[in-house]
């Protein structure tokens, strides 16, 4: 009887290692099939090397989201991307440090943000970041490779912006003393002063066909959209507004600017012609909103506004006015460009 029992045992302790070992090979199984599933089977943030998913666009090739967002591990900022739709999130830095302002380049295969990882605090509002390059795999929607610093200066040198044909990357520092518009080769040799004012000039913007960057400036005692040549010539006023007119970014086509202003008493996207004519505010909300970028056919914007006490990433249609949150997230979720 006793040996009757033990040998019961036995197969009852070898029946629930057979069955644990299924459930493991089960659990693998679906995390390799199932778009998503690590994330929620494991209950951890998306992998640097995620599941590859579909995000074919309206006009039949991929289309990707980037923002920063404070999901870090240690509670700093990090870029990840994401589907129009807001699927197929991914991770693209796993940094200690703050990695913030994500610039596609025209093809999507490079993003140049903003890091201070090589700093002592890691953190956005205590240190200075640098410029950074990253790969990018649009059909796997990975990274691919380590990160590369471009610019190497005890200054703040932040918000990067491509030039169409992937050669230069614009860029704002206070490298000669106040905040000056610069431009640099994409791998970060040769930077020019286009600017070279006593006033802030910040937040440059390359327009479609790479002839004219949109950029922030106080110089006239208020902060305004201005243009000017590639090379720094031929400055054109667009806004006259005592408030803050910040952020301008292009629409795909070049007709059209977005950009942020709190004329209205609170921070709200318009859009305006690429002459100045025409602002319109097209978000029309009591909350925060920051900058905005167009999608392909121009239809809709991505932007982050504070509409849940927190910072999510929204795409605006503009036809129907329709508000749909992508992140839906209790991080600050902020700073978004839209590829292609």
């Amino acid at each position: 009887m006793k040996r009757a029992l033990v040998g019961g045992k036995r197969w009852i302790a070898v029946l629930v290692v057979v069955g644990v070992l299924l459930l493991v090979g089960i659990g693998a199984l679906l995390v390799k099939t199932v778009p998503g599933v690590a994330r929620l089977v494991y209950g951890q943030p998306p992998t640097r090397q995620p599941i590859e998913c579909s995000t074919v666009g309206l006009a039949g090739r991929p289309e990707w989201i980037a923002f920063e967002t404070q999901r870090g591990r240690f509670g700093d900022y990090e870029i990840f991307v994401l589907a129009p739709d807001g699927s197929c999130l991914t991770n693209l830095t796993s940094s200690w440090a703050d990695d913030v302002a994500p610039a596609w380049s025209a093809d999507g295969r490079h993003i140049a943000f903003v890091s201070l990882r090589d700093t002592l605090s890691g953190k956005l509002d205590l240190e200075s970041g640098e410029i950074y390059l990253l790969d990018f795999d649009p059909l796997a929607g990975r990274a691919v490779g380590e990160a590369r610093r471009l610019t190497h200066s005890p200054s703040a040198d932040g918000w990067p912006a491509w030039s169409p044909d992937g050669d230069q990357i614009a860029f704002h520092t206070d490298r000669s003393g106040d905040f000056d518009i610069w431009a640099m080769n994409a791998d970060g040799s040769s930077p020019v002063n286009l600017t070279n004012h006593p006033a802030v000039d910040k937040f440059p913007a390359w327009s479609p066909d790479g002839a004219t960057i949109a950029f922030t400036s106080d110089r006239d005692g208020s902060y305004d959209i201005w243009t000017m040549n590639a090379d720094g010539s031929n400055l054109v006023k667009l806004t006259g507004s005592p408030a803050r007119d910040r952020y301008p970014i292009w629409s795909p086509t070049g007709a059209r600017l977005t950009f942020n202003t709190d004329r209205d008493g609170n921070q709200e996207i318009y859009v305006m012609n690429a002459d100045g004519s025409d602002p319109v505010n097209v978000t029309h909300t009591p909350h925060i909103e920051g900058l905005a970028d167009w999608s392909p056919d121009a239809t809709r914007l991505v932007l982050y506004s504070e509409q849940k006490k927190d910072k999510d990433v929204y795409v605006l249609d503009l036809a129907t006015g329709q508000w749909t949150n992508i992140t839906n997230s209790p991080s600050s979720d902020e700073y978004c460009a839209w590829w292609p």
